[in-house]
């Protein structure tokens, strides 16, 4: 039952040698089974090959983006993680015989599986929050039901191998201060936890960051209760290091996410409260700022999950929990309730996770990537044809080749097609937003840039009342993302 079963009871201890025989401070030694692992060169093959192949995806994957080219273009962020992790892995692998691909194959899946889980409860949070929603996806059906896991999938193991990776550069080095943790904090952090897991939901404007940690306090004192991986423990003894890390992963992570998606077609757009205007890349500058407890709080609820696992974790520094040290009889009791509990969380998570994907179609996804044809099927089908039959797929390639566009397309809607796909690109906005915007007077992206919100947002409500262009609500904050967007000059603004 993913991932139930005995922990390996012999472990290294830490500092101990690594295989260069170098001294590896605060990073044991992955547990090697002999009767099942490849041997040491097929490791190092394999981790070479996976480092080729993960570098060769990201570059592929970035330079088909900007030159929009299928499938990259339309998939920038499945393709540039999955090339990361697969590069991460290897390197771990071929350095430090480390890793979760070849050196353990059964976490990484498991970890993949709760990667996904744990996105779409976020995404559950979020129809409170309203703080981003998605543009570009694919078309309804089962390929888009499937990518959406494949994409969650993602987050907790690229976050984590580069967790460990830092770990073993020793970015930072050790982190131990005069300043502990007292004893009160314990209960302390389950209080400030529930506080900030409360006042998102009730004031959602105003306490939105709070998200981002809120589970790190509730969870950290079961965690230390039960003696599993702690950062309050770590505390206690003044010590900051995976702290430290786990902080550094996530900016670094945070990173690479915004950069995967400010060039793909299919991505996610923020419309925090406050914020909508300054941005580097599609983030708000101060939202940066998330990124570093969104890794400790991801740390901390796998953590929590995993005392449900029998002591199993994909991290080989985790200590044993308390609950299977005592007595044969009483150990086999344990189990058996947290294996029950353990199956019954998987059952409930994917109901969860479907019926979160249900409600994110209803008000998070906005727009869906779509053909030629489709955008312009009211202003002429017959160019939109010509257009396709050129060899190109996205507005953005006929806008890039605007004077090859015009020899193929009529005189009388020439202009008409190049203003739909500017404001189709916009954000990749989608056409029903493209034509409800034009049937309120805002027929070009320089319109649109000299409107304001507050006078923008309830004409167009009224717009569609009347001509139902949209099914899908009308968030008063999109529009003023729209409108920014539109006197955006480049990444930074």
């Amino acid at each position: 039952m993913l991932g139930w079963g005995r922990r390996q009871s012999h472990r290294y201890p830490l500092n101990e040698k690594s295989y260069s025989g170098k001294i590896i401070e605060g990073i044991s030694k992955p547990q090697i089974d002999k009767k099942t692992s490849l041997g040491p060169m097929k490791y190092r093959y394999l981790s070479i090959l996976m480092m080729m192949l993960g570098v060769m995806t990201v570059v592929l994957t970035f330079w088909g983006t900007v030159h929009y080219i299928f499938p990259f273009y339309a998939h920038t962020y499945p393709f540039a993680w999955y090339g990361l992790i697969l590069f991460l892995d290897g390197l771990l692998c071929w350095r430090w015989n480390d890793g979760l691909i070849l050196k353990r194959p059964r976490e990484f899946a498991v970890l993949l599986f709760w990667s996904a889980i744990l996105w779409f409860f976020i995404e559950v949070w979020n129809l409170r929050l309203q703080d981003w929603y998605y543009v570009g996806v694919p078309p309804e059906g089962l390929w888009s039901h499937v990518e959406a896991y494949l994409d969650f999938a993602t987050v907790l193991p690229g976050m984590f191998l580069v967790y460990r990776l830092l770990c073993h550069l020793k970015i930072p080095g050790r982190v131990k201060t005069k300043f502990v943790l007292k004893g009160w904090t314990q209960k302390a952090s389950l209080v400030v936890g529930s506080f900030m897991l409360i006042l998102p939901l009730v004031f959602p404007d105003y306490f939105f960051p709070l998200v981002w940690g809120a589970f790190a306090f509730f969870l950290e004192p079961i965690c230390a209760r039960f003696n599993a991986r702690s950062l309050l423990m770590d505390g206690k003894k003044g010590e900051w290091t995976t702290f430290v890390r786990l902080l550094l992963a996530g900016i670094i992570c945070g990173g690479y996410w915004e950069l995967c998606n400010f060039w793909s077609l299919e991505k996610w757009i923020y419309t925090v409260p406050f914020f909508s205007e300054g941005k580097f890349f599609e983030m708000p500058y101060l939202g940066f700022l998330g990124f570093p407890p969104f890794c400790v709080e991801c740390f901390v609820i796998i953590n929590a999950l995993y005392l449900l696992r029998g002591g199993r974790h994909w991290d080989p520094d985790s200590p044993r929990p308390s609950f299977l040290d005592g007595l044969p009889g009483s150990r086999k009791a344990f189990q058996t309730i947290y294996k029950a509990i353990y199956s019954l969380i998987i059952v409930l998570a994917l109901f969860l996770s479907e019926w979160s994907y249900a409600k994110m179609t209803i008000h998070t996804i906005d727009s869906r990537s779509e053909t030629l044809q489709q955008i312009l099927k009211d202003i002429s089908p017959n160019d939109a044809g010509r257009l396709s039959q050129n060899g190109w797929r996205y507005p953005e390639q006929v806008l890039d080749n605007w004077e090859e566009t015009k020899m193929l397309v009529g005189m009388p809607s020439r202009d008409r097609i190049r203003q739909r796909f500017e404001l189709v690109s916009l954000l990749r906005m989608g056409s029903d937003n493209a034509r409800l915007l034009e049937m309120a007077g805002i027929d070009s992206r320089k319109k649109l840039g000299r409107q304001k919100a507050d006078e923008l947002f309830p004409l167009l409500i009224k717009v569609n009342q009347r001509l139902r262009l949209r099914e899908k609500p009308l968030l008063k904050r999109r529009v003023a993302g729209w409108i920014n967007a539109a006197r955006r000059q480049s990444a930074f603004y």
